[in-house]
């Protein structure tokens, strides 16, 4: 073939790689724009009623326990309105408590839909706080207090959505359930997973869950961006322990090998694990919506985020960013090591440790710990597993997901809604397991500082965003209910 034919091909081959590049892009979501009628309400004192009930919600302390308390709470705001409920106790823990109530509908057999939420809590140093985290004080439109965000807040709103229904006498065409649960921040076993092992009763019916994993978001992912991040996909966790053994010796005259350099090389390896960057549908649809509020270039390069050219650009800017990354990758975390020391000149005989590995979901779970298991033998590292849990997902395409994603849009115009894939777990992944369809959203904007007030310090929610979370939720019910029906 002569130098022309070769050149001509070459350039004929780069045309049609351009043309794919211009012409191929992800899809994006399909939101239903709401057409339901909804009753005109004054959201602003809703909200500061709801600011009130937050408030007490608050001061009951229900860290990983005391659940039952924060029940017997949220029963007395439904009696009042003359909502029946149940509290279920686990047995032998009669604090380990959570709440269902529920509202029936025309047909109670399929597609109900819970609104779900956890009552427990995670612990709050005082000291490092600005108020007492378990006061419930209100500064100016902002309630302070552990629990605010996560989720207390939520429960709130979800509470104030159910009562609206029953209130305001709306239609429902299928069952709704306002469920308060126990223990999600310990791994659910007094909450979730006992509900669904012994109770799996109350699900009979219902198809879609409202529960937390995503957030509402300012400013975060682009300057000047409001995004709503609607979780429908969480990881899985492989948490394994680690051991190695040798012979003990003297500091000034190390052996080749030797407990604490066993696990420090062992550990160095482990971590390729989570070195391949995978982009699957819902992230390429995640980054996708982004790229519909981005400027040129980036646009164009997050519309086509698995273009093989372009997502070498857009792998760089995974790699800068922990969220991303742990959003498109098997993550690995040492959270612990210990080589017991007894002296700064004695290598002592035994070093352990501990591995978080979180894993996409269609990741084999128990596939990693082999992997990881074999490579432990390499270095003399004995590898256990504590824990092994499969990741998990509902469908983009979910009535739920679609209703959320159009609502959220039109109360807060000029806003987005993703799809997201959360890191860590919530109760929607063993609800998932009972072939329930979750899909995880805080509906109110939060910043980066009120986002770190999760588990960190100084934790609050503004009376402005209880309105606007109420808001969406009670609009959501009904455009849900008006689907269903057409």
């Amino acid at each position: 073939m002569s130098l022309k034919k070769i050149g001509i091909t070459v350039l004929a081959l780069i045309a049609i790689f351009v043309l794919y590049t211009i012409a191929f892009t992800e899809k994006g979501i399909k939101p239903i724009q709401p057409e339901a009628t909804v009753p005109n309400l004054d959201y602003s004192a809703l909200s500061e009623e709801a600011a009130k009930d937050l408030q007490t919600y608050i001061r009951i302390a229900t860290i990983r326990g005391r659940e039952k308390e924060g029940a017997l709470f949220l029963k007395s705001v439904l009696d009042k309105k003359g909502i029946p409920s149940r509290i279920i106790e686990y047995p032998g823990k009669p604090d380990r408590a959570s709440l269902v109530a529920e509202l029936k509908g025309k047909d109670t057999t399929k597609e109900g839909l819970i609104l779900t939420n956890h009552i427990d809590v995670v612990e709050a140093d005082a000291k490092d706080w600005d108020v007492p985290p378990f006061s419930g004080v209100r500064k100016g439109d902002r309630i302070h207090g552990r629990g605010a965000v996560d989720v207390k807040g939520l429960g709130i709103m979800q509470l104030y959505a159910f009562l609206l229904i029953h209130e305001q006498k709306i239609p429902l065409e299928r069952n709704l359930m306002f469920l308060a649960i126990a223990d999600e921040e310990s791994r659910s076993e007094h909450g979730a997973r006992f509900l669904v092992d012994k109770h799996k009763e109350i699900f009979n019916g219902y198809e879609y869950v409202w529960n937390e994993g995503g957030t509402g978001s300012k400013d975060i992912a682009i300057k000047g961006s409001k995004v709503f991040n609607i979780q429908l996909a969480e990881k899985g966790a492989v948490w394994l322990d680690l051991k190695a053994k040798s012979i003990p010796g003297h500091g000034s005259t190390p052996p080749v090998s030797y407990a604490a350099k066993s696990m420090v090389d062992f550990l160095q390896e482990v971590q390729n694990i989570g070195n391949k960057t995978m982009i699957k549908d819902e992230t390429a649809a995640f980054f996708y919506s982004l790229g519909a509020i981005s400027n040129f270039p980036d646009s164009f390069v997050l519309k086509r985020s698995r273009n093989p050219v372009l997502f070498l650009i857009l792998k760089g800017v995974i790699n800068s960013n922990r969220h991303l990354r742990a959003m498109t990758r098997n993550t690995v975390s040492l959270t612990g090591i210990d080589s017991h020391p007894v002296g700064m000149n004695v290598i002592t005989s035994e070093t352990t440790g501990s591995l978080d590995i979180r894993i996409l979901p269609g990741q084999d779970e128990k596939k990693i710990f082999e992997e990881v298991k074999a490579l432990g033998e390499k270095y003399g590292v004995e590898v256990s597993a504590r824990h092994l849990e499969s990741g998990s997902i509902s469908p983009m395409d979910g009535l739920l997901f679609r209703v959320l994603a159009g609502t959220v849009t039109a109360v807060e115009p000029g806003s987005i809604a993703t799809p997201f894939l959360s890191p860590g777990t919530t109760d929607s992944s063993y609800l998932r397991q009972i072939g329930l369809k979750c899909y995880g959203l805080i509906p109110a904007l939060l910043s980066s500082e009120e986002i770190d007030g999760i588990h960190g310090k100084n934790e609050s929610m503004s009376v402005p965003q209880l309105k606007m979370g109420i808001e969406i939720l009670f609009k959501s019910v009904i455009e849900y209910n008006h689907q269903v029906a057409k």
